[in-house]
C-alpha cells in the first residue's frame, strides 16, 4: 500500500504594528520571571519558572494605540491542573477548588461499577493530570462507558447504538478532542477523547514521543491499558518494508517567523527525513515553503524527490530570505500547493492513488492572516481523497501547536478525531518537536528490519522523574540488538556480549566459552527476555593453542561463535537484529539497491577510509549501557596498530606480530589523533559497529586487546597508554562461515569473499 505522509511547519504573523513610539518599554516588566523582545522591538514574550506561567498572557504586541495589554499588570503564577467538574457513580478525593502541582486525587466507585483507568492522578508540571481518565463501569451499554475526562462536563447516559454524549469545557479552558461522540454498531465511541486545558498547558517531548511508541505493547497502553486485541492499524502511520511513501513538508518562513526558528525547522525536518529514510521503504517528498505565497523547493515530480540525501540538500540550500517582502501568512496557499500536487499524482497514478494513506502532520500557532480560511483547502483534500466513514483511515491530520499564544480552538478543528488516538498536540517549541520525531512512526512491521534503533531523548536520565526501570528500557531500546550472555558453571561464572542476528541465533566470540562447554550454562538476555541456549556452534577453525611453536601462548584466529536459541526472540523496540555486510537487508540499509551489488561493494564503501569512524556498546555506571566511540585503522593507520603492539611485553618472543595480529582482525584504539576508549573484558563477543543514516551495521566481533587498562569490567581513569590497541574480528572474513551455519532469515549476496 502506498502512502502519503505531509508534514507541515507553521508560524503565523502577528498583527500589523504601530510605530514603537506609542509602545512605552516601562509598561512591560513582569514581576517573578523575565522578558524577551524580538528583533523589531513590538513583541514581548514573558518566560517564568518552571511550575508557573506569566499571567495574563504569555506575549503583548505593539499597537498603534500601545501595547494590547498595557494597563495589566504581569506576574508569574502557580501552574494549577483543572479541578473535576463532575465524576459519575464514584467518589474522589480530596475535593478542592484549586489543585496544584504534586496533589493527588483518588477515585473509587459505588458498589456495583468498576473503577477503569487510573485510580490516583498527580497534578504534573505542565498543567496535567497524571494517568488515564477514571470510569466507573457497569457494563450496561452497548458502548462503554466514555467517561467524563477531568474538568468537563457531559451530558448524556445512554450507550446505545447511535447515541450521543456531549461535552463542555469550563469557561477560559480551550477543548482538545471531541465535543460529540456517538456509540457505533462495532462498540467504539466516534471522536477522540476531550480534554480542557489552560492556555500554559503542553505536552512534553516525553509524552508526545510515548503517545507515538514503537512498539505495539507500549500504543495499547498508552491508550487503554485495560484494551486487548486492537487493531494496530488503527492507530498510527504504519511502516512496511518496501512501501512506498510520499512525504510533503510544508514550510512557514513568514515574517512571524524568525531566522532561528525557520533554520531549526528546517532541521527538524531533515531529523524526520533521516528517520523516515532509515526504514527500508523509498519515500518521495515534496518540500514547500510559504509566506504571502508558496515556493516549492522539491516537487513531487522532481527526479532527486527520491533522493533523500538530495532532498535534504536542496532542504539545506533553501534560504529564509527567498519569499523577499512578501512576509504574510497564507496558509491556504500551501494546502492549496499540496492540493495541486495531489491532482498531478492522481492523474499519473490513477490505480494506486486511492491506495494511498495520507496523514498531514501540521506544526502551527493555528493563525492566519491573508488567504482565507486554510480548513477551506483541507476540506476539499477530504473530498478528492474521498474520506467518509469507509475511508477514514486514509487520512489522519495530526496537529502540533507550537509556542506561546496558539489558538487552540483552531488546532483541535484542523485535526482528525478518531477512538482511542489523540491527534492534536501543544508544545513549547521547535525544539521540543525535534526530541519527539523519532517516536513518531510505528515500527511494528518494521521490527525485522536490521539495524535499527530508538534514539533516547536528551537529559532523560537527569531527569528525578525516570526512574531505575524506565532508564533500562530506554537504554535497551536505544541498543536493541545488544545480547547480555552468562555463562554459569559450578565453579565459575562469565560474562560477555553478543548481537542478535536472527530470531534463532546471537552472534558472539568463541573465547567466551569452554571447549566443552555445556549449553545448560548457558544463558542469552535480550532486552528484559531471558532465553535459553540449544547448540553452541565455535568455528571449527578456533583453536587458542593453534600457534605454541610461533611462540603465541594464546592466538585468538576465528574468535568466532553463534549461538542457536531454544527459543525464538520475539522483536520489538528492545530487541531487534543488528546488520552484517554482505546481505540483502544490509544493502537496504546501505541504500545500495539493485541485482548487481556485490559483497565487494560493501566492503569498498564501508572501508573507503583510513580512518572509519565505529563504536561499541560497554556497560559502566549503574550497568547501563553506553556508546563507546573508536575508530578502526586501515592503511598505513593499521601499520600503526602493528607497531604499538609489538611494544607490548606479553609478545616480545613474536618473531612476526602478523602471526599474532592476522588479517582477520580489525584494530581500534589508540591516543592518536585522539585518546579512544578500550574494551574489557565484559566487552568480549560484542559487536564493532559502523553507523550509517541511522542504520547500524556490525563489522567485528569484540575479541582481545593488547593492554589491560580495565578493573575488572570497567575502564581505568587513569590516562590510556600509547600501545593500548583492541582487536575484532572481521566480519567480513567470517561471512562463509556464517553463511554455512545460518541457513534462514538471512539472504546472503553473492561472492561472499570481499
Amino acid at each position: 500500500m502506498m502512502m502519503l505522509l505531509i508534514l507541515l511547519f507553521i508560524h503565523v504573523a502577528a498583527s500589523i504594528p504601530a510605530s514603537k513610539a506609542n509602545c512605552n518599554l516601562d509598561k512591560i516588566k513582569i514581576s517573578g520571571g523575565s522578558y524577551s523582545l524580538n528583533e523589531d522591538g513590538d513583541v514581548v514574550t514573558y518566560s517564568c519558572p518552571s511550575g508557573m506561567y506569566p499571567h495574563p498572557g504569555p506575549i503583548q504586541e505593539c499597537l498603534s494605540y500601545g501595547w494590547t495589554k498595557q494597563n495589566a499588570k504581569f506576574v508569574c503564577k502557580n501552574i494549577r491542573c483543572p479541578s473535576p467538574a463532575m465524576f459519575e457513580n464514584g467518589e474522589y478525593d480530596p475535593k478542592k477548588n484549586v489543585y496544584n502541582i504534586g496533589d493527588v486525587l483518588q477515585f473509587e466507585c459505588w458498589s456495583g461499577f468498576e473503577l477503569k483507568g487510573s485510580v490516583n492522578r498527580t497534578c504534573q508540571v505542565n498543567g496535567k493530570w497524571s494517568g488515564k481518565t477514571a470510569i466507573c463501569e457497569d457494563n450496561g451499554g452497548h458502548c462503554p462507558n466514555p467517561g467524563v475526562p477531568i474538568g468537563t462536563t457531559k451530558t448524556g447516559i445512554s450507550y446505545g447504538v447511535e447515541n450521543k454524549v456531549f461535552y463542555k469545557c469550563r469557561q477560559g479552558f480551550d477543548m482538545f478532542g471531541s465535543s460529540v461522540r456517538e456509540c457505533t454498531e462495532d462498540k467504539y465511541w466516534t471522536g477522540t477523547e476531550p480534554s480542557c486545558r489552560e492556555w500554559y498547558t503542553f505536552d512534553t517531548p516525553e509524552e508526545v514521543a510515548e503517545m507515538f511508541s514503537a512498539t505495539l505493547a507500549a500504543n495499547i497502553e498508552a491508550a487503554d491499558p485495560d484494551k486487548e486485541g486492537e487493531d494496530i492499524s488503527k492507530r498510527k502511520l504504519r511502516v512496511k518494508k518496501g512501501d512506498p511513501m510520499n512525504i510533503f513538508i510544508i514550510l512557514d518562513a513568514s515574517k512571524s517567523v524568525s531566522i532561528e526558528d525557520f533554520n531549526t525547522a528546517k532541521k527538524s525536518s531533515i531529523t524526520f527525513i533521516e528517520k523516515v529514510s532509515s526504514f527500508d521503504i523509498e519515500p518521495r517528498y515534496a518540500i514547500i515553503s510559504y509566506a504571502s505565497e508558496a515556493i516549492p523547493v522539491v516537487r513531487l515530480t522532481d527526479e532527486e524527490s527520491v533522493e533523500a540525501d538530495k532532498v535534504i540538500d536542496k532542504l539545506d540550500e533553501f534560504k529564509y530570505g527567498a519569499h523577499g517582502d512578501k512576509k504574510g501568512t497564507n496558509t491556504r496557499s500551501a494546502f492549496r500547493s499540496l492540493y495541486e500536487m495531489l491532482v498531478l499524482q492522481e492523474l499519473r497514478e490513477k490505480a494506486q492513488f486511492m491506495k494511498t494513506r495520507n496523514v498531514i502532520l501540521l506544526m502551527t500557532d493555528g493563525k492566519y492572516n491573508m488567504g482565507g480560511d486554510p480548513k477551506v483547502e483541507l476540506e476539499k483534500i477530504k473530498l478528492f481523497l474521498e474520506i467518509g466513514k469507509s475511508r477514514e483511515d486514509f487520512l489522519d491530520v495530526y496537529v502540533f501547536g507550537l509556542g506561546d499564544g496558539t489558538e487552540n480552538n483552531e488546532l483541535n478543528v484542523l485535526a482528525s478525531k478518531k477512538p482511542n488516538e489523540q491527534h492534536t498536540f501543544r508544545l513549547k517549541n521547535v525544539d521540543n518537536m525535534k526530541k519527539a520525531f523519532d517516536s513518531m512512526i510505528d515500527e511494528t512491521d518494521a521490527m525485522d528490519m536490521c539495524g535499527l534503533n530508538k534514539e533516547i531523548i536528551d537529559n532523560v536520565f537527569n531527569d528525578q522523574n525516570t526512574d531505575e526501570k524506565k532508564k533500562q528500557t530506554l537504554v535497551n531500546e536505544k541498543f536493541p540488538w545488544i545480547a547480555k550472555i552468562t555463562i554459569t558453571r559450578p565453579d565459575s561464572q562469565e560474562t560477555c556480549k553478543g548481537s542478535i542476528l536472527t530470531k534463532n541465533f546471537i552472534l558472539t566470540a568463541a573465547h567466551c566459552f569452554h571447549f566443552d562447554e555445556e549449553t545448560k550454562y548457558i544463558n542469552v538476555k535480550v532486552g528484559t527476555e531471558s532465553l535459553p541456549v540449544k547448540n553452541l556452534y565455535r568455528h571449527p577453525q578456533f583453536d587458542r593453542n593453534a600457534k605454541k611453536d610461533k611462540n603465541i601462548i594464546s592466538t585468538f584466529d576465528y574468535d568466532i561463535a553463534l549461538l542457536e536459541l531454544g527459543r525464538r526472540i520475539a522483536y520489538s523496540s528492545t530487541a531487534r537484529p543488528i546488520c552484517i555486510p554482505c546481505t540483502k537487508s544490509s544493502s537496504w540499509a546501505l541504500r545500495m539497491k539493485g541485482e548487481h551489488i556485490t559483497c565487494k561493494d560493501h566492503n569498498d564503501f564501508l572501508f573507503k577510509e583510513e580512518q572509519i569512524k565505529s563504536l561499541f556498546i560497554a556497560e559502566e555506571e549503574q550497568k547501563l549501557m553506553e556508546q563507546k566511540d573508536v575508530t578502526i585503522k586501515t592503511g598505513n593507520t593499521r601499520l600503526a596498530c602493528l607497531r604499538a603492539t609489538e611494544q607490548v611485553k606479553e609478545f616480545k618472543d613474536i618473531a612476526d606480530i602478523r602471526d599474532m595480529v592476522t588479517d582477520q582482525f580489525l584494530c581500534t584504539g589508540g591516543t592518536d589523533p585522539h585518546v579512544e576508549p578500550p574494551t574489557c573484558k565484559g566487552d568480549s563477543g560484542g559487536p564493532l559497529i559502523i553507523e550509517y543514516k541511522k542504520r547500524y551495521i556490525q563489522v567485528g566481533i569484540i575479541s582481545w586487546g593488547s593492554v589491560n587498562h580495565c578493573s575488572g569490567t570497567k575502564r581505568k581513569t587513569t590516562p590510556v597508554p600509547e600501545h593500548s590497541r583492541d582487536f575484532h574480528i572481521s566480519i567480513f572474513s567470517m561471512l562463509p562461515w556464517i553463511e554455512k551455519t545460518v541457513t534462514e532469515e538471512l539472504t546472503y549476496l553473492p561472492n561472499l569473499t570481499p
